[in-house]
């Protein structure tokens, strides 16, 4: 998919209260897209504040994302773990969308906090999505309309 602007500057960037409603997964890249916009500083403080964006991750293997729900039941949370071909499933067939919420960046890694919108009930799960990368995380991203 062609958008208008890219950085890897990811301090200008915020994928908070963002949702991912595709993702996709080739060649070791990891891509989410978010139709509705991610968080810029350089347009205004509404959030999100651009067109359509997307952002990937280089992977060290496909098998270096993972996704943990912890999910409320009986008094208890359950904690659930998602590989990246399971998640992809979930969000791209509209079972799920995923709410970013905070990002920590780590050696290699980044982690995001972030809600699971559980579709048709709309079910919020919190979840922590790890990702390993070696590489920065590339922000593409399209004017705001």
């Amino acid at each position: 998919m062609q958008y208008t602007y890219s950085s890897t500057d990811k301090d200008r960037f915020s994928l908070h209260d963002c949702y991912a409603m595709s993702v996709e997964l080739a060649n070791d890249r990891l891509v989410f897209r978010l139709p509705d916009g991610i968080f810029c500083m350089d347009y205004s403080d509404e959030w999100p504040n651009t067109g359509k964006a997307e952002i990937e991750f280089v992977l060290e293997s496909a098998d270096s994302a993972t996704l943990h729900t912890f999910v409320e039941a009986e008094g208890k949370t359950f904690r659930n773990e998602y590989t990246v071909t399971q998640m992809m499933e979930k969000i791209n067939s509209g079972e799920w969308e995923l709410e970013f919420a905070y990002r920590y960046d780590g050696y290699q890694e980044v982690l995001y906090r972030c809600w699971i919108w559980e579709n048709p009930g709309r079910a919020a799960y919190e979840g922590e999505l790890w990702i390993r990368t070696k590489e920065d995380m590339i922000f593409r991203w399209d004017s705001p309309v």
